[in-house]
């Protein structure tokens, strides 16, 4: 877990690499919001249709639907990591992300339009992948209208996080990590690494967010957010550990989390049959 330009993306890259060259069985890499990044995952064609979705929402600025993009993509995890692990039973599986943890995260800080946002904005979306999303969100039983998807997740931004674990675990179908590795890094040294020494997605996304100024605000109280909840995890028996990754190598920080990772033999989530049959048939409808 970390803010934009803490790693994240570029340490979980590094495992997954490490585990392709070296064939470190044990160790299964997933992206929470990009499964497509993860070989051999399912949603592959669904995840970059989201994430399209995701970047134009962003270009639009529209609250409502960044919401909902989010909300959608993080949707994917619960199916994903169920098929990882059933496929190739890893010992651990390692997440860029978690859809619960990052929910808690960053929900509390969001606050809903003052006014429903007015205007079209289907037109600026790809058919393609409009239609992909509204599929997606009628399957899980959301509404296919998507500026109304994404105001009833804005909603509940005020909920304590106890309810707001309960609501999303349910919706997400997920559990919280045994363990979270916390990448903590300052606001300006994350927007320094964003602006040309970090990742190139996570660059493009700090310049969507609006440039310097802008995205240094607020990734400092997203980092602030990121400790509440790591802090209020602990209380509820999570493992975590806190890296600070300033000074430190990409390959220095990788071997520090891959330290952290428990030898466990990792399980699904979930074993009522209602909830692996939903999975399943998820996995199924995608790759067919």
């Amino acid at each position: 877990m970390g803010i934009d330009g803490a790693g994240r993306t570029t340490i979980c890259r590094l495992l997954q690499d490490d585990g392709l060259v070296n064939e470190h069985h044990d160790l299964t890499v997933v992206h929470a919001l990009r499964p497509y990044e993860t070989p051999g995952a399912p949603f592959r064609h669904l995840s970059r249709k989201l994430h399209s979705l995701a970047t134009t929402a962003e270009l639009l600025d529209d609250a409502q639907l960044k919401a909902a993009a989010l909300y959608l993509q993080l949707s994917t995890y619960a199916p994903v990591e169920h098929f990882m692990i059933e496929a190739y039973q890893p010992e651990s599986l390692v997440t860029a992300g978690h859809p619960l943890v990052d929910t808690l995260a960053h929900l509390p800080i969001q606050r809903p339009p003052t006014a429903p946002t007015q205007g079209d904005w289907k037109h600026a979306i790809d058919p393609d992948v409009l239609a992909a999303a509204e599929a997606w969100a009628e399957g899980i039983g959301c509404p296919t209208d998507l500026r109304a998807l994404g105001a009833e997740v804005l909603s509940l931004h005020d909920l304590p996080l106890e309810r707001l674990l309960e609501r999303f675990r349910r919706r997400f179908r997920a559990n919280l990590p045994d363990v979270v590795v916390l990448l903590d890094v300052h606001s300006a040294e994350a927007v320094r690494r964003l602006g040309g020494e970090g990742d190139a997605e996570e660059a493009e996304l700090a310049q969507r967010l609006g440039g310097r100024g802008v995205s240094e605000a607020r990734l400092s109280i997203l980092r602030e957010q990121y400790q509440r909840t790591t802090d209020w995890l602990e209380t509820r028996g999570v493992v975590v550990h806190r890296i600070d990754v300033s000074g430190r190598s990409a390959q220095r920080v990788a071997n520090l989390v891959r330290s952290k990772v428990p030898q466990v033999w990792a399980t699904p989530p979930h074993r009522e049959a209602p909830h692996l049959q939903w999975a399943g048939d998820l996995v199924a409808g995608v790759l067919a």
